[in-house]
């Protein structure tokens, strides 16, 4: 038998590395698209979602540019959860929509889904891929990118615990170490997934 095309979901924690991987996969010939990448194009240039995000949320979020603002979103929904809820209904599906109408494409895909088993999407992929790190690397990173220890511990709070992710994904990396030692992991599972293509 040939090679079958994969569709394989990655996630993790906020700060694991998810990014990395992803970019990682593509050095190596994949094709990558990001969920959150896909919800930032949509709530700045989808006319039908800006209108449903304003209809649900108010002109207050329209950004100056016409789009949508996102911290202005953020503000309205944290902590409402049925806000959140009724927010995710709007952009969940078309985000799922577009990543499976890119894969339809051909090839092999990894798709960064943050939300992937808080959402039970790993039955639209073929395997599932968690990025690991310890919460006190994650803190470390986070505080690198400019957030304080507060945000980050809250922002981590609101996921999903990553050892939770892991248990269930089919394939855990270990992102506490050096890039290379990233890069090693990447390079084993990719001959691993292409030994099963070859089945």
């Amino acid at each position: 038998m040939g090679l079958v095309a994969m569709k394989i979901g990655l996630t993790g924690g906020i700060g694991c590395g998810k990014s990395t991987v992803s970019r990682l996969f593509r050095e190596r010939g994949f094709s990558t698209i990001d969920a959150d990448a896909i919800v930032h194009d949509l709530l700045a240039k989808d006319e039908e979602t800006i209108a449903e995000v304003v209809a649900l949320l108010g002109e207050s979020v329209r950004s100056p540019e016409g789009g949508i603002d996102r911290a202005a979103v953020g503000q309205r929904v944290f902590g409402d959860a049925e806000l959140l809820g009724s927010l995710e209904a709007i952009l969940h599906p078309k985000v799922r929509s577009t990543w499976e109408k890119a894969a339809e494409s051909g090839g092999d895909w990894l798709v960064e889904i943050p939300l992937l088993f808080e959402k039970n999407l790993q039955k639209n992929v073929d395997l599932t891929i968690c990025v690991f790190s310890d919460p006190q690397t994650q803190v470390e990173r986070l505080e690198q990118r400019g957030m304080n220890r507060t945000q980050a511990l809250a922002r981590m709070k609101r996921q999903m615990p990553v050892s939770e992710k892991a248990e269930l994904a089919d394939f855990v990396l270990l992102n506490d170490g050096s890039l290379e030692f990233l890069t090693e992991q990447v390079d084993l599972l990719i001959s691993n997934i292409k030994n099963l293509q070859n089945q």
